[in-house]
């Protein structure tokens, strides 16, 4: 029986959906530099044609990989740190807490987080350019909130806010990036220790 338009409009989505995941997953794990369109379409399990039929080069994905703003996941990072019902502890474990899970779990997600909590820190593009401030919105959120933990006491002052941000920026992406290469939750990797973690900014 022929497929309906609306059945073969998906199958197309859902193949140029596949083709944009393997690509997602070779530049988290070989660089931009580093992937060829040969490794995507391995990845994908694709032939050229159908790689070609969707997009033109490499390049052409990984714009459209960043044209995926991830707004949506800056809301849901926001909500935890501007959660003024709860303690500044309480919002930096919960938000630890739900992003260790969602990366341990969903191993997608994990490349996902990865790639774009590397570019939310960039200071400069490609071509060395500088950033506007207003296009990192996660390392001003994290600044703000470290800021406002030392003020109300709960948070120590022996390291500025900026310091902080990069801190727990380091550790965010640095756990993504283990599941990333170590193929997570497949390996059991051992649970990051939250509350060492937030030792680290109250001490």
């Amino acid at each position: 029986m022929p497929k309906t338009k609306t059945q073969l409009e998906k199958i197309k989505s859902e193949r140029k959906d596949q083709i944009l995941l393997a690509g997602l997953k070779v530049f988290c794990e070989k660089g931009y530099e580093g992937a060829k369109v040969e490794d995507i379409v391995a990845r994908a399990g694709c032939s050229h044609g159908l790689f070609y039929h969707y997009f033109r080069n490499k390049k052409e994905i990984f714009d459209e990989l960043l044209h995926f703003s991830g707004k949506d996941s800056i809301s849901v990072i926001e909500n935890f740190f501007t959660d003024d019902t709860i303690s500044y502890e309480q919002r930096l474990r919960k938000f630890l807490s739900h992003n260790f899970d969602l990366v341990y779990r969903d191993e997608n997600f994990s490349y996902y987080f990865y790639f774009f909590i590397s570019r939310w820190f960039l200071k400069a593009n490609a071509d060395g350019e500088p950033i506007a401030a207003e296009k990192r919105p996660l390392p001003r959120l994290l600044t703000e909130f470290f800021k406002s933990a030392q003020a109300s006491g709960e948070f120590s002052t022996k390291h500025s806010p900026q310091e902080c941000c990069a801190l727990l920026h380091c550790i965010i992406q640095g756990n993504s990036l283990n599941t990333v290469l170590l193929s997570a939750p497949k390996k059991k990797l051992p649970y990051p220790s939250i509350d060492f973690i937030i030792d680290i900014f109250k001490k």
